[in-house]
C-alpha cells in the first residue's frame, strides 16, 4: 500500500465503471461522497460531488481499496485496503496523504467510527467466522466485542449514543437479521426476524431511523427498507428487480445514497424517501 494521489478529474473513466458505497460515504458538509469503485485496474477509493460533477481518485487503482468511512469531522477516511484475499484497515487525510495501517487481521473491512473519532468498530474473520472489532485509535488496541460464537459483520455507529446496528447470522438458519449492541458487545435488541438476509445496516444522522438491505427469497434481487430504532415502521423504498445494496444517508437525513445494478453494473444513485431516483451519480461526465 503506497500513499500515492491520483490528482485530477476522472473524465476517461471506462463505461465498465462500478461504485459501492460505504459506511459514512457522504459527510456532514454535504459537498463530497467517498466511495469504492473499479474503473479496469482494479479497485480504489474516489470522491466526487452529490451531482457527480467530478472524480477523483485518492488512492492508486488496484490497490485493492474499498469500504471508505469519513470521520464525523470530515477531516479523514477509513478505508479497507489489500490484495490476494487479504485486506486491512487504513486511515488517510481527506486528500489522499499521510496513509497509515489500524489493524493487522488477515481479512478486516468495512470501518464506522464512533461519535467522537476515536475509535472505529469493523468486520474481521481472523477468527474463523465474522466477528466485529474496536480499534482504539489512541491506544492502538483492537478487541473482539461480538462473541466468539456469533457470526456478525457490517457495523454501523449511531452518530450520538452508545448504539452499534449490525447484521448477525442465526447458527439455526443462516439467515442475517439486524441486530443492536452497546460498544461493549452487550446485545440490546434484534430488528429484523422474517427475511432470508437483511444486512447493510446505516443509521440516520440523528439516530432516529435504519436504512437496510433485504435480500429476496432467491438471494438474487435486494431492496432497501427503513425502520425505526425499535424495528418499528418498516418501509420498502425500493422495488426493482436488480439489486439495490448498500444504503447511506444524506447529511440532512432527507435522501439516501445507495448502490444498484439497475442500469448494467453496480453504481451509485440517490433517492429520496419515497424511493423517487432523484439522479445517478455515477454517470459519464
Amino acid at each position: 500500500m503506497t500513499a500515492t494521489r491520483v490528482c485530477g478529474s476522472l473524465t476517461a473513466l471506462a463505461l465498465a465503471f462500478a461504485a459501492f458505497a460505504a459506511p459514512n460515504s457522504w459527510p456532514s458538509d454535504d459537498a463530497r461522497i467517498v466511495f469504492g469503485g473499479f474503473a479496469g485496474d482494479g479497485t480504489a477509493i474516489y470522491v466526487t460531488t452529490p451531482d457527480g460533477a467530478w472524480f477523483e481518485a485518492l488512492t492508486e487503482p488496484g490497490a485493492g481499496g474499498s469500504y471508505p468511512a469519513w470521520s464525523h469531522d470530515g477531516r479523514t477516511i477509513a478505508f479497507s485496503s489489500g490484495v490476494g484475499g487479504v485486506s486491512r484497515l487504513y486511515l488517510m487525510d481527506a486528500d489522499g496523504r499521510h496513509v497509515r495501517r489500524i489493524s493487522d487481521g488477515p481479512r478486516d473491512f468495512g470501518p464506522t467510527w464512533s461519535p467522537r473519532d476515536d475509535a472505529i468498530v469493523f468486520t474481521s474473520s481472523r477468527k474463523g467466522n465474522g466477528g466485529i472489532y474496536m480499534a482504539d485509535l489512541d491506544g492502538g488496541r483492537q478487541t473482539l466485542i461480538t462473541g466468539v460464537d456469533t457470526v456478525a459483520q457490517e457495523p454501523s455507529w449511531r452518530p450520538a449514543g452508545d448504539a452499534i446496528a449490525y447484521s448477525e447470522s442465526s447458527h439455526t438458519t443462516g439467515f442475517s437479521d439486524i441486530h443492536i449492541m452497546d460498544s461493549e458487545g452487550l446485545h440490546l435488541a434484534q430488528l429484523t426476524d422474517r427475511r432470508p438476509h437483511d444486512l447493510s445496516a446505516d443509521w440516520h444522522p440523528r439516530g432516529k431511523a435504519i436504512a437496510f438491505v433485504s435480500w429476496g427469497e432467491d438471494d438474487r434481487s435486494a431492496d432497501i427498507y427503513t425502520m425505526k430504532p425499535d424495528g418499528a415502521d418498516e418501509r420498502r423504498l425500493t422495488t426493482h428487480p436488480a439489486r439495490d445494496t448498500d444504503p447511506r444517508w444524506s447529511p440532512d437525513g432527507t435522501q439516501i445514497l445507495f448502490t444498484s445494478a439497475r442500469d448494467g453494473d453496480d453504481g451509485l444513485f440517490i433517492m429520496d424517501l419515497d424511493g423517487r431516483i432523484v439522479r445517478k451519480v455515477t454517470d459519464e461526465q
